[in-house]
């Protein structure tokens, strides 16, 4: 009798630790916890935005495009003023702001990673700064810019009948994209003044005048009189680029990009955007 004891002892405690290991037994507390799943941090955006804009609606649509690799005296293949380009080659992120530009399929500069930067607009106009990325042009540092505006395109009308009155709007800055230098030794720096003067009579602009603090340079200047709207010029030691925005005829807005020497920082790029009336 001791024996079928001491037996069915032996046989009850391997049984226990059977259903032990299946997670048998009954009860709440059976079994391991199963591993939760990882949450991974997700990778941070390849293009990141600093800004906001309304996107241009319309099509066509006027772009200038200012690389970072234009002087004040050579324009470069991407260097662009046009009042034609389809829409659906603009692209837009959901901050409006550009990262892609382009007159058909076979020319798009696009922002491939980096960020843009000084991003604004209203709807009449989009601006802002490619930087510390990579496009389909090459590599941009922190300290360089290819600066864009996109707008409604607005084409004004030359009256040229007899006796007309020439009238003329003075226009001045309300957007601007930070200047660079196209070396990249220099931090950006900031558009102090920008002014403008269009004759509506005529369709011609004027002057305009910038002063700009960048580097060493607190007040470079650049001015440029008698010159066309609506196109890529150069006059007066400036490389400029330049379109009317808008709907409205009698008081457009006008889009300066711009490549201007300075005394102590080089060739410095950047875009500006005047309301005139």
């Amino acid at each position: 009798m001791q024996k079928t004891n001491i037996a069915l002892s032996t046989l009850s405690a391997a049984a226990v630790l059977a259903l032990a290991a299946c997670g048998g037994g009954g009860g709440d507390g059976g079994g391991s916890t199963p591993a939760q799943p990882s949450n991974p941090t997700p990778p941070a955006p390849a293009i990141t935005v600093q800004g906001g804009a309304t996107a241009v609606a319309g099509d066509p649509l006027a772009v200038v495009f200012v690389p970072h690799t234009e002087t004040s005296t050579r324009p470069v293949l991407q260097s662009i003023s046009h009042a034609a380009f389809p829409a659906a080659l603009q692209k837009a992120t959901a901050e409006g702001a550009y990262t892609q530009v382009g007159i058909d399929a076979n020319s798009l500069i696009t922002l491939t990673n980096g960020q843009v930067v000084d991003v604004s607009g209203n709807g009449d106009f989009a601006i802002g700064r490619w930087t510390d990325g990579t496009s389909s042009i090459g590599n941009v540092s922190v300290n360089q810019g290819d600066h864009y505006a996109v707008g409604k395109p607005l084409k004004l009308i030359p009256d040229l009948s007899v006796g007309a009155p020439d009238v003329k709007a003075s226009c001045s800055a309300v957007a601007s994209t930070r200047p660079t230098a196209i070396s990249g030794n220099f931090a950006p720096g900031k558009l102090n003044s920008a002014t403008a003067v269009v004759d509506l009579t005529y369709a011609t602009l004027d002057r305009f005048s910038l002063d700009v603090s960048i580097g060493s340079d607190a007040n470079a200047t650049a001015t440029v009189t008698g010159t066309i709207l609506n196109g890529l010029f150069n006059s007066n030691g400036v490389l400029h680029h330049v379109q009317t925005l808008g709907t409205n005829t009698a008081s457009p807005y006008l889009a300066i990009g711009y490549a201007m020497p300075t005394p102590s920082s080089g060739d410095v790029t950047g875009i500006v955007i005047l309301k005139c009336q």
